[in-house]
Parts: structure tokens; sequence; C-alpha cells
């Protein structure tokens, strides 16, 4: 389904047919019909039953029909509620009758083998014949409360609302309902991909997005069909709205058991976590994070600086909400003077005045409804967040009350988001109810609420920086990026040598490149590399030395397995002694060469020693760092970047950041500073404690180059580049290993 089809037949159908319906609530048939008569659907109802319709029964109310043949023209949507091997030839009918879309419940396809995977096949093919939007196999249903349609065998209905809510299980679907119910939050839609034979996350994103009913999306995935659709479809969404994701599957466990689930593949979890940050998707870890920040997103408004004010009747939760706050986005300003003039007249003598602002366990509503007041005017404070411990004078309902005048009156003129968190059980019930009645999301714990809080003021920053990058592109410019197919602001020179040292290796059955060959390839690719030449005895080393230009670096080059060029065995490995740097003279040439070959020959007896690299060193950083670079080419999204320092120590310690690489939308110079800025030690690369400032700049100019072999050179499903010698001298790559695919 290349282009955005509408799902106008699918959310809000004028007519609805029930294949299989039954007027027993403990089939799947009877469950549907029910539930699409309780929410008050008000199109046209076309039960189907062959049965009831031969005994003249009637079911909830309608005549039955015996056969989908049956069926009027102009039909928008049909559930069929039958097993797999009779809702293959239903749907073949529907798609001969013109029904515009079909729901198939059915489990028992491809996440049950190779018939259940033809038998998908087979479905899929019948819909994309006449064009039939497909909302399954495998699927829970789904609910518009906007129209009062429930064409789910979910059990209830939820309020309407502005949360919208997809999921690849019918599970989270009716756990997310249940929910929902509880808290008296309202929804626009519940939509159960099941299978995605047809319809995935992509489709049901864009048309949420273009849904006035819908304020908020939530998703729950396993696994994403088209990774370069998801991050087009996710851009312009979450420009529009908010979209937050629950990803599952991102453990070897989890894996499994999504192919279990629904037959697909999970994904690399470092390629999730990039796409949905490239795309401004608010990534949840856990369930209960979904729930938390649905609440805050589906009745706050999002703040419009840092500032984050917070009032409390006890000092320990607030000290946890500092706490939290200093691992978010969020800041604890100092009020201003004006402000902390008015708290002084308004609270006792030993309050504390200085954010978080302490009112002292004796405080009462009125003393919550002052703070709460004088805080709202403050321009320094932006959004506020309510801490409530119960004592023996305080006073639950009441408080609650008053934050909830204060937050929607006069005193709020400019929409602050406001929320809350009553820790406690039984005492606090009430008050939590009633915080949530008035559209005030209320926690159980500070941390809980700062991270909702973090979650508003993050989606701000994603809105203004999709405008300020908007307004710096000029529209022919956006689009010769997109046309080209490359990273913007990629300046460095290209040859198509790259290409065609990549080929030949492939014509001889390689498996990989490296050594010489592999940065021959990359220099081609406008890599910076360091000049090298291989030195298959000391004297060759001496020549080469000479050609190069003192000083120079010599590092031990063996082969390897299906590799073609060659690589130090163990790259850079200054403890093992592989390798000898700044060598200043023709007899120190000589003799690093014959003490690397003679040290490999009796540690290494094994190894095949073909001689040492001779890398040119005079422009090298003496002192500054060794990085790594590279990408692999993920299953769902395709080159996948990555950056670290280089070792073994930064892969374990999860010291790696991650970036694709689209067409669409390009990796920008701005995504490779991220790369670099999120890092723990980019302090040390900007000269912290003394140490040599790495040229940021070479770096992001290294990572778009990178990122454009990744799309210039399909037939690599890797590379790495490793080390990478950075400091104030430039950017230099040292050894490199290309991976064919």
């Amino acid at each position: 389904m290349p282009d955005a089809p509408s799902l106008q037949a699918l959310l809000s159908p004028a007519s609805v047919a029930v294949v299989g319906a039954s007027r027993s609530r403990g089939k799947v048939g009877g469950m549907v019909l029910a539930n699409i008569v309780a929410a008050g659907y008000r199109g046209a109802i076309h039960p189907v039953n062959p049965a009831a319709a031969a005994a003249g029964e009637s079911l909830a109310g309608f005549a039955p029909l015996a056969s989908s043949s049956e069926l009027p023209d102009g039909v928008d949507l049909a559930v069929v509620c039958l097993p797999r091997a009779q809702a293959l030839a239903e749907v073949e009918i529907l798609a001969g009758r013109g029904v515009r879309a079909a729901i198939v419940l059915a489990a028992g396809f491809r996440e049950t083998g190779r018939q259940g995977f033809l038998a998908e096949q087979e479905l899929t093919r019948i819909a994309a014949q006449t064009g039939m939007l497909l909302l399954g196999p495998n699927s829970l249903g789904l609910i518009n409360t906007a129209c009062n349609l429930n064409v789910s065998f979910a059990a209830g209905h939820p309020k309407p609302g502005g949360v919208s809510f997809f999921s690849q299980s019918g599970a989270m679907c009716v756990s997310v309902l249940d929910w929902a119910m509880g808290l008296g939050l309202g929804f626009s839609k519940f939509v159960s991909l099941g299978n995605k034979a047809r319809l995935n996350e992509a489709h049901v994103l864009r048309a949420l997005g273009d849904d006035p009913d819908t304020k908020v999306i939530l998703g729950y995935c396993e696994s994403v069909e088209d990774g370069q659709e998801f991050l087009a479809a996710a851009r312009e969404v979450t420009a529009k709205k908010p979209v937050l994701m629950l990803k599952a599957g991102i453990t070897p466990a989890g894996a499994r058991a999504v192919s279990a689930h629904t037959g697909s593949a999970s994904g690399s979890p470092a390629a999730y976590r990039a796409a949905f940050r490239q795309a401004g998707i608010i990534h949840v870890e856990e369930m209960s994070g979904l729930f938390a920040l649905a609440q805050a997103f589906a009745t706050q408004p999002l703040p419009s600086g840092p500032g984050l004010a917070v009032l409390t009747n006890a000092g320990g939760p607030g000290i946890l909400a500092a706490d939290a706050c200093a691992r978010t986005s969020l800041t604890l300003p100092r009020p201003a003077a004006a402000t902390l003039e008015r708290l002084t007249e308004a609270l006792p003598g030993f309050a504390s005045l200085y954010n978080p602002v302490d009112l002292l366990g004796d405080a009462g509503a009125e003393r919550y409804r002052a703070a709460l007041s004088i805080l709202l005017a403050d321009a320094q404070i932006r959004s506020l967040l309510v801490l409530f411990t119960p004592t023996a004078k305080s006073e639950p309902l009441k408080t609650a009350r008053a934050i909830i005048e204060a937050a929607h009156g006069p005193d709020n003129a400019e929409g602050k988001p406001v929320a809350a968190c009553f820790l406690g059980g039984a005492m606090v019930a009430p008050a939590r109810e009633a915080l949530l009645a008035a559209g005030i999301p209320c926690y159980d714990f500070p941390e809980v609420a700062v991270e909702a809080m973090d979650a508003l003021h993050r989606q701000h920053c994603w809105l203004a920086g999709a405008r300020a990058a908007a307004c710096r592109l000029p529209l022919e410019g956006a689009a010769s990026v997109v046309a080209s197919g490359l990273p913007s602001g990629c300046d460095a020179p290209w040859d198509d040598e790259a290409l065609n040292i990549i080929a030949t290796a492939k014509a001889q059955g390689l498996l990989e490149l490296g050594g010489v060959t592999a940065l021959e390839a990359a220099h081609a690719a406008g890599l910076p590399v360091l000049t090298t030449g291989l030195a298959r005895t000391s004297g060759e080393a001496v020549r080469l030395a000479g050609e190069i230009g003192l000083p120079v670096s010599l590092s031990l080059a063996v082969r390897e397995g299906g590799a073609a060029g060659f690589g130090p065995a163990t790259p850079f490995s200054r403890s093992e002694g592989a390798r000898f740097s700044r060598l200043l003279d023709a007899e120190a040439v000589r003799r690093a060469f014959l003490t690397l070959t003679s040290r490999a020959a009796r540690l290494r007896p094994d190894a095949s020693v073909t001689g040492c690299l001779v890398q040119a060193a005079a422009h090298v950083p003496q002192s500054g760092f060794e990085l790594v670079t590279g990408f692999t080419r993920d299953a769902q999204f395709g080159p996948l970047l990555s950056f670290g320092l280089a070792g073994i120590g930064s892969e374990l310690l999860g010291e790696v950041s991650h970036r694709l690489a689209p067409v669409n939308p390009p990796l920008t110079p701005e995504d490779a500073r991220e790369m670099l800025r999120e890092m723990r030690f980019y302090p040390l690369l900007r000269g912290a404690g003394g140490g040599a400032v790495v040229s940021l700049a070479a770096l992001e100019r290294l990572l778009l180059a990178v990122a454009r072999l990744a799309l210039r050179a399909p037939g690599l499903s890797g590379a790495e580049f490793s080390p990478v010698l950075a400091g104030p001298e430039g950017v230099f790559i040292a050894g490199a290993r290309l991976t064919l695919g």
C-alpha cells in the first residue's frame, strides 16, 4: 500500500456487517454485535449468520443474512468473526461485493508457522486486488467513540476524550481500555493492529494525526514492518501532536515471545531508540509510564520553558522531586524577588521559600491555594507540581479543590500545566479522584510526576525545534536534500572508486575488506584516512616510511578468514605491543617491524602475519582520543550509525551513541552534533580537566561522511572505523573493516 490510504471506511463507517454474528455473548460474533449495539452506533448494521437466517431468528433485533454475498452494495466495514479457514473464503466474498474495509479477528496465521503464513499471504492478496482496507488478522477490533462505534470483542466502552491508542497486541488494548475506564480518562480511538497483513503503524499514525478528535497518540509495538515509512509518518504526526510509544521485545527472551505472538522479528533495540528519538516519538520504557504520561498529555498544555516549581508540605517528597528533576530537562528556578516577597507575607516564618517551596506539615488548603496562586504569577515558572503528604492537620479533599480552583481559575491565565502527587492510600483517595475528574493528573510518587512534566517540556522543545528547522530550510532546499537521499551538510569529496573496490571484492566472493584495501575504499568515500602502506619486510617498511614521510606508525598486519587486505590483530592495543607510534627515523622503523613480527610469531604462532601497516603520523594528534564509528544495516530501518570510544569497554558499558541514516528525512549536522553531545565523555572532548580539545566540526563531518557511505554503498552490510584518532589537529581514521552484504 504505497500511498497513504484514507481510513474513513474503517474508522468511521456508515454501515457495518458482522460476519459470524451470534446471539451468544460467549462467542466472538456475539460479543462484537452486542458491543456495536451497546455503543449506540447509528449506522446500518448487517449481521451474517446462515443458521439464524434459515431459522428465521433475529440477532439483537436485526434480521440476519444467510451469506455475505447477500450484503447490499456500498457496505463500508465488515468484521469477520470466523476461524482462519472460513475467514479466507468470507474475505474473498466481501471483496467481490465491494466492501471497502474488513477486520479479521481470527488468530492462526503467520504466528503459527508456514501454513498460517501462506494463509495470511492469501488474505493480503485478496484485499490488495480490490484495494480493500484490511485490519488484522489476529486483531481485537477497534473502537471510535466519536461515532459511537465499538467493533471489538473487548469488555466495556470508554467515554469520549482526546487520547487514541493503537497496539499490535489485543491484550494491551483491553488493559488500556480497562485502565482508562477506571480513571475516567476519555479516549477517542482504540485500534488493534494484530498481524498487520495490510494496515500497519504508519497508516494508523497518519490517520490519527489527521483526526481532529485525537489530542495525543499512544502506541504499543513489537515490530515495525516498514521502518522508513514509519519514520516518515511519525515525523509528520509528531509535528502536530505528541506520540508516546512502548516498544516490547527489547531482550532476547522478549524477541522470541514477539515471534511467537505475531510471527514478526522484533528488531534492534538501538535502532528503535534511534528511530523514536529522530522522529520525535516519546519512548516509554514501561507500561506504567505510558499510563502516567497519557494523563499529563490528555489534560495539560505544554509548558513554554523548563522552569518547574515544586510545592510541598513535607521535605522528603520535595527532595525526591528535586533529585528527579536533576535527571531531566527541567530546572528548579529560584523564585523572582517579587514572588519571594509575596511568599514571605503569605507563609509561616519557618516555611522554605526557595524551590521546592515547603509549606510545612500543618499546611491547610488555604495555604496551598495562596502559595500556588503566587507561584503561577512568576514568569520564570512554566509548570507546577503540587506534592501532598497526609498529616494530622492536613485536608486532602479541600486541598485538592484548592488546587483545582487555582489551576483552572484566573490565577492561571497563561494556562501553565499543573500536576499533583498525593502520597498515601485510602486517606487521599477521594482527593485523587477529585483531581482526576477535574482534569489534573495526580500521581502516586514524585518521580513519576516529574517524568510526566519532563515529557511535556520535551514535547515543547521538539515542536519548537521542528518549527525552527522548517524556517531554516527553504522549500526548494528541502526538496533537493530529500531528492539526493544524502546527509545534508556533507561536503567531503566522493570518488566512485569506493564502489568499484567494494564491487570487485564481492565479485571475488569475499565477506570482508580490511587493512589497506578498506582504508583505500574509505579514502575514496571522502573519509579522513591516514596515508597507509603494507610492508612485508623491514626494508619495505623503511622504504614506505620514506615515501609517506616521517614520522610514521607501525602496526601488525594479519590476514583473517574471509577478509581481503589486512588489519591489526588487536587493533591499536598498546598493552599487547601491536603498534609503535611516531617513529622518527629509518632505524626505528626497521626495529619496530622486526619487534612486531617476531613477537607475533612467538605469541600467536597460528596467526597469518603478512607484515606491518605503515601509516603517516606527522599530523596525527599526539594527545587526544581513540574513537570508533561505523554503521550496520538494520533490517527494519536501514543504516544505523554508531559512535563511541574505541575498545570493548565502550560497547559493554552502553556508552555508544546511535542514529539512523534514512533517505528521508536525511541525517543533518544537528543530528551528528547530538550524537556527540549525548555521550558522557563529551566534556572530555571539549577539554574538561585540562585535556586536549577535539575538533567537533571534524567529528561531525566524519559522521555525515559515514552516513553518506552507508547510503551510497548498498553493497556494504556494515562498516567499522577504529581507531579514529581525534585531537586539536583534526580527526584521522587509522583502521577500517568493511562487511560485504
